[in-house]
Parts: structure tokens; C-alpha cells; sequence
């Protein structure tokens, strides 16, 4: 998300820029998953690289693998195949 005010001092929503470290380990996760890699297995290297998680932490394989249902995680959120929705702060049933 990108933070920024209107001439009014109202903040502007809804503008995003790309990360590009992380937009890297992005792709990365997807091309290494699109090889036959696990889940698991990803975070393990992540991980032993020292490559920083969304949160700051560790690589857990539930943060790449997520669950489909709900649309979280790595592989299954929306936004990173270009997916945008506006507004919605739980998954539809």
C-alpha cells in the first residue's frame, strides 16, 4: 500500500507499488512451486538463505501453501496474479 494524502490532508486509498525484493521471492515461489517443489520445502530454503517472511519471521509452509478456502497464503492470494479486491476483509462463503 502506498501512503499518501489528497490536497485536503484526506488519505488517498487504494494505490499500491510493487516491492521489488519482494516481488522477487515472489516469483520465485511460484516458479519453484510450478517445479515440483514443496511447499515445505521452499520455506526450508527460504529460510536457510535468510530471506525475511511477510511478517519478519521464519518461512512456515502454511505462509506459502495457505488454504485455498480462504485464499491465504503465498500460492492462493488473489493479489499476485492480479486479482484485485476492494473492501473485503473475510473470505466469501
Amino acid at each position: 500500500m502506498v501512503k499518501k494524502f489528497d490536497r485536503n490532508g484526506d488519505p488517498v486509498r487504494g494505490d499500491r507499488t510493487i516491492n521489488d525484493f519482494q516481488a522477487d521471492v515472489i516469483r520465485r515461489i511460484f516458479r519453484d512451486y510450478a517445479a515440483g517443489k514443496s511447499a515445505k520445502r521452499i520455506a526450508f530454503e527460504l529460510n536457510k538463505e535468510a530471506i525475511p517472511a511477510p511478517g519478519g519471521g521464519d518461512w512456515g509452509f502454511s505462509t506459502i501453501n495457505g488454504n485455498p478456502k480462504r485464499g491465504n497464503g503465498i500460492l492462493n492470494n488473489e493479489m499476485y496474479v492480479g486479482k484485485l479486491i476492494w473492501n473485503r476483509t473475510a473470505s466469501a462463503s
